[in-house]
């Protein structure tokens, strides 16, 4: 049986198993999120050995040189060491600055960078991982383009099980450093390909932060195609930024928001949608020719993927969606 040596202790690897589940099996708590190769929060490095081909080709090719790789993409048949990472080897230092409530379960956290020179160049719409004081990571998309605002927007959701989440729910403030890497994701506006077309964008909950990313990008980036933004929740009070995004389609006539809730009262404005999201959209688009359409599609994986199942029956081109599902995990580090 081949060994992995994590910390000086040697620990046995399984057939087939990757540095990812050999070190849960044995009680490491190793940064991790979608097991997937996309999120990239299980980083470690690999010591006086090569990691495997696989696992490396998911890396940017400076970190590579560094012997850094993905664990959950990392089987070897021979005894092989790892280690964690030092932050500041590969990700760049942000401070909060400031902390908003948009609804009772959604924050809007402004991070500002260290040093602007160090930071990554992403599109909106793209996700990084950020890790927190206490050594807790998460992947959150973001919500706008740190080239034009000089900070990074993220709007993360209130969940029971997320360590990150509980952490700057209950202990966060202003001044507190996060680490941040990325980015990653393909959900986001490339004039080159989706200038000329109509955008569709769809999302729940949190769902509205690379949507709204990639809205004020295509705008920015003078997209004159009609943009339809479906925003959902269960009741106005999971709804948020909507003032704001009436006031986007105001000044923008072929930007189109509609905001969508599932249960209505008295209290719900008539400018409101009433259904579930999936379905008020499906019906809306009934008579578009979606085939012509650019498709972006975030929150829950279940709204995700059955509703582009649905967009696709109706015409729309498999290539033209872009999705990105959120996943709830708890991610910690050692």
């Amino acid at each position: 049986m081949t060994t992995l040596t994590y910390k000086q202790k040697p620990l046995p690897l399984k057939p087939h198993e990757t540095v990812l589940d050999c070190l849960l099996r044995h009680g490491v708590a190793l940064p991790y999120a979608c097991k997937a190769g996309m999120c990239q929060a299980c980083l470690v490095k690999a010591v006086g050995c090569t990691a495997s081909e696989e696992s490396r080709k998911w890396i940017k090719p400076a970190l590579q040189a560094r012997g850094y790789t993905l664990a959950c993409q990392w089987v070897s048949d021979t005894d092989i060491s790892a280690e964690l990472p030092e932050l500041a080897d590969f990700a760049v230092a942000s401070t909060i600055a400031s902390l908003r409530q948009l609804n009772a379960q959604v924050l809007q956290v402004i991070l500002e960078i260290a040093d602007p020179r160090s930071m990554f160049a992403y599109r909106p719409g793209q996700y990084l991982t950020a890790t927190n004081p206490l050594g807790v990571a998460r992947a959150y998309s973001i919500a706008n383009d740190f080239a034009v605002d000089g900070f990074v927007e993220l709007h993360i959701a209130a969940t029971s099980h997320g360590e990150f989440t509980r952490w700057l729910f209950g202990m966060a403030k202003v001044g507190d450093q996060l680490y941040l890497r990325g980015p990653t994701g393909n959900c986001f506006y490339d004039v080159r390909d989706d200038g000329d077309q109509p955008l569709l964008l769809a999302g729940t909950g949190t769902g509205l932060a690379p949507l709204l990313g990639i809205v004020s990008d295509a705008l920015r980036q003078k997209h004159a195609q009609v943009i339809h933004l479906y925003h959902g929740g269960r009741s106005v009070d999971q709804l948020y930024l909507t003032d704001e995004l009436q006031e986007l389609a105001r000044a923008n006539p072929h930007f189109h928001y509609h905001p969508c809730v599932m249960e209505a009262d008295s209290k719900t404005p008539l400018t409101l949608q009433t259904g579930r999201l999936e379905q008020v959209l499906v019906q809306d688009m009934a008579k578009a020719k979606l085939a012509t359409y650019r498709i972006y599609l975030c929150g829950a994986p279940a709204f995700v993927h059955g509703l582009r199942k649905k967009l696709y029956l109706q015409g729309a081109r498999s290539e033209h969606i872009h999705c990105d599902p959120f996943t709830e995990r708890t991610v910690v580090a050692d």
